[in-house]
């Protein structure tokens, strides 16, 4: 036999002495966020990548207008409210379509997402026009709604903001604005609902949006605590008056946080989907990707364990009251 060298046996290292064992799957959904990128990191990444590529125009959009927005909001105020309808048309309006275009590709990460998790086998292209083709125009829909509800907020604060400026700058308008930032934390976490449920089971557009929202209620502080947490990397684009800043978070989340900041979403819909659903309805999909979850092959074995079992006990029945029968 051929003697490896010094850095084949760094690269390949040796083979695992016990095969893979459905019980050293994670115990729960905070345990496999950790095992999916220990183990799953490169998947993970060229998932992001390809997902990603859908969000490019939106991005760039977004890129594109920052210098708009910059030149709007460095105007006195009553100057600037005069370009204000203007410019969130310009900027939100426009950017409608894109955000459809974004969602329809995130239909795909969605799928390849989901085998990821439950630890599926996977072919990366097949298994990702597989996503787009089965929930990807409705994934396009739910895209289209919420860009323009995140349009119709972004007209809600930035008037608030220039009321506040020009007329009014009691505390009610402050705590308007709050209010819209509330709103559109709700948004997304119920969108986040949505797209995880049109990715995971065969419904109309009624069940869909009905029950993400019934779904999102019964989940609503961890789910929008979890999102939070997720958005913070794009409270710089809030809070920051650097120009820089924007423009850097803009190329972190096409570089590197797109395909990873839906995974702590994605695995809290999957908790509710376990808890409400997957149960009693689809009891095939119950905890999928952890240890006490139900698989295909594990019934299989379970089931050739106890056959073989039987068969052993009745042939030992059998063997002794053969040997009692030649006894007596």
């Amino acid at each position: 036999m051929r003697k490896k060298g010094i850095v084949e046996r760094l690269v390949i290292s040796a083979p695992s002495e016990n095969d893979f064992s459905y019980d050293k799957l994670p115990q729960n959904r905070k345990k496999l966020f950790s095992y999916m990128l220990k183990n799953k990191f490169f998947k993970i990444y060229k998932n992001h990548f390809f997902t990603s590529l859908f969000f490019v125009p939106l991005i760039v959009w977004c890129v594109l207008t920052m210098n708009y927005t910059d030149f709007v909001f460095g105007l006195q105020a009553n100057e600037g409210i005069t370009h204000f309808v203007e410019h969130w048309v310009t900027v939100y309006v426009t950017a409608i379509p894109l955000w459809s275009l974004a969602f329809w590709g995130l239909a795909g990460g969605l799928n390849v997402l989901k085998k990821l998790a439950w630890s599926d086998p996977l072919i990366f292209k097949t298994d990702f026009i597989k996503g787009i083709k089965s929930s990807g125009k409705q994934l396009a829909f739910i895209g289209f709604l919420w860009g323009t509800a995140y349009a119709l907020i972004r007209y809600a604060t930035n008037w608030l903001g220039f009321y506040y400026r020009v007329f009014d700058d009691s505390y009610s308008v402050i705590f308007g604005i709050f209010v819209c930032f509330f709103v559109l934390l709700l948004a997304i976490g119920y969108t986040v609902y949505a797209v995880c449920m049109a990715s995971m089971y065969n419904v109309t557009l009624k069940q869909l949006f009905v029950g993400a929202f019934k779904l999102y209620l019964s989940d609503i502080f961890l789910a929008t605590g979890v999102v939070l947490l997720c958005l913070l990397p794009m409270a710089f684009l809030v809070i920051s008056d650097l120009a820089i800043v924007p423009l850097i978070v803009y190329l972190l989340l096409l570089g590197l946080l797109i395909g990873f900041l839906i995974i702590p979403p994605f695995l809290v819909c999957q908790h509710t989907f376990d808890r409400i659903i997957n149960k009693k309805d689809y009891p095939n999909y119950y905890g999928r990707g952890l240890s006490y979850g139900v698989y295909e092959q594990k019934e299989t074995l379970e089931i050739a364990s106890d056959v073989e079992e039987i068969i052993d006990t009745k042939e030992t029945e059998n063997d002794f009251e053969r040997v009692n029968d030649d006894e007596d």
